[in-house]
């Protein structure tokens, strides 16, 4: 049986909240299935279809066998993670980490194809640079499909964007809850997100859930303090977030 593994992220671009990746993997002969029910890029869905698609490939899934997880990486993994390299480079470990948790080296599964949505100008050099990362790569019978734009094209990253962004959402609306004041999305360009800075960078220190690396938050920081914005304290070691198994 030839299967097929996807790979998205969601929160890649947002000056608050967790950045979050997703793999997803099913038998090729399963993927028409993932049309029919309505699974596609996430952003081409409304938070409701999200939310039903999520949940339809949880159960389904469960059923089928499918593979899934998401790993949730941290406001402050994310500024950790670009002080001691950057930001592609940081998401091209994880990917690497869900590959290898999903598929597990492949030694169950009869090959297939690794489909990841590239976070890096040159699709093809970030598919090598995931493969770098894999324990034991190559795997005997898979190859990897690095593209920009693959979940608008291929329903397994198509399944793991709606997963990752499902997360995301829930995370930033749980930060809103306990937070008692509307952060909106937390990109730069919406308006509830930009007027709740001067609200999260008020203290002594920026809001722990802010990216105090962003360009946003420093500039809101100055606004504030008049000075530069703290960096986030190094303690030593590099935490990469919290993986969780979502089935």
């Amino acid at each position: 049986m030839t299967w097929m593994a996807g790979v998205d992220e969601a929160g890649r671009g947002p000056c608050l909240g967790p950045l979050v990746v997703a793999a997803f993997a099913l038998p090729q002969t399963d993927l028409e299935l993932l049309v029919e029910n309505g699974v596609d890029d996430s952003k081409q869905l409304d938070p409701d279809e999200r939310r039903r698609v999520a949940d339809w490939l949880k159960s389904e899934g469960a059923e089928r066998g499918w593979r899934m997880q998401v790993h949730i990486s941290s406001a402050q993994d994310v500024d950790l993670a670009m002080q001691v390299s950057n930001l592609t480079s940081h998401e091209i470990d994880i990917f690497a980490l869900l590959l290898d948790a999903v598929i597990g080296g492949a030694g169950d599964l009869g090959g297939g194809v690794l489909a990841l949505d590239a976070c890096h100008t040159d699709a093809h050099r970030f598919g090598e640079l995931v493969a770098s990362r894999l324990d034991s790569w190559p795997w005997a019978g898979w190859k990897i499909d690095s593209r920009h734009r693959h979940d608008e094209t291929n329903p397994a990253v198509s399944a793991a964007s709606v997963l990752a962004k499902v997360e995301r959402d829930e995370q930033v609306r749980t930060l809103e809850a306990e937070l008692e004041v509307p952060i909106g999305s937390g990109y730069p360009s919406d308006a509830k997100t930009r007027e709740a800075l001067s609200t999260l960078v008020a203290g002594d220190e920026p809001w722990e859930h802010l990216r105090w690396g962003w360009a946003t938050i420093a500039e809101a920081w100055k606004a504030s303090h008049g000075s530069a914005v703290p960096l986030r304290p190094l303690d030593g070691r590099f935490r990469p977030g919290q993986q969780r198994l979502s089935m």
